[in-house]
């Protein structure tokens, strides 16, 4: 079973989110992508709880068969690590795939034990609007294959930002994510 994770903040998830994974399962001939919403994440101050993110990422995903949540990074004491996650899932390299947006994958060399990830796991990279190869070449260490299609630009920041403002577009987020985070009073 050829797996795909795409792990992050997801805070909150959204649309390029779950894009990226449809697009890494239709051109990558996987069989379905497990999204892990990291427990601690150690390179981000204030993320929102846990709870709340694994539940909007839940609420993305909905009932889709080819996707699927892992609460595998569910402790907020301890940081969230690849390198350790993808040794707890225990799936042979040649059939995993690590994806990751660009702006993640130009700092990979920040990540802890970075090095060993390709021991682990292929990578699938999708390019935001403001990377180009050229960027990635010069600053990710490991081969890779691009997830083609157009770029996105969406961002859990800006997207934290705008739901502030009341500003949200309805092609940015799922309107059950936007409820939850309005029920919760999150951002």
């Amino acid at each position: 079973m050829n797996i795909g994770v795409l792990g992050g903040t997801f805070d909150p998830p959204h649309y390029a989110h779950l894009r990226i994974a449809e697009r890494s399962i239709d051109q990558f001939n996987l069989d379905r992508v497990i999204f892990i919403p990291s427990g601690n994440p150690w390179q981000k101050k204030d993320a929102t709880s846990y709870r709340h993110r694994y539940e909007m990422t839940k609420i993305l995903i909905g009932d889709s068969h080819d996707l699927e949540i892992s609460d595998i990074e569910n402790s907020e004491k301890n940081p969230s690590y690849t390198y350790e996650t993808l040794n707890k899932l225990n799936h042979p390299k040649e059939r995993l795939y690590f994806i990751l947006g660009s702006d993640a994958a130009i700092n990979i060399k920040t990540w802890k034990n970075y090095e060993l990830l390709p021991n682990l796991t292929n990578f699938l990279i999708a390019l935001r609007s403001e990377d180009n190869i050229d960027i990635l070449k010069n600053n990710f260490p490991f081969n890779y294959e691009i997830i083609s299609g157009d770029k996105l630009d969406l961002s859990s920041t800006i997207l934290r930002n705008k739901i502030k403002e009341n500003n949200i577009e309805v092609s940015e987020l799922p309107s059950e994510v936007l409820i939850y985070i309005k029920e919760n009073s999150l951002y």
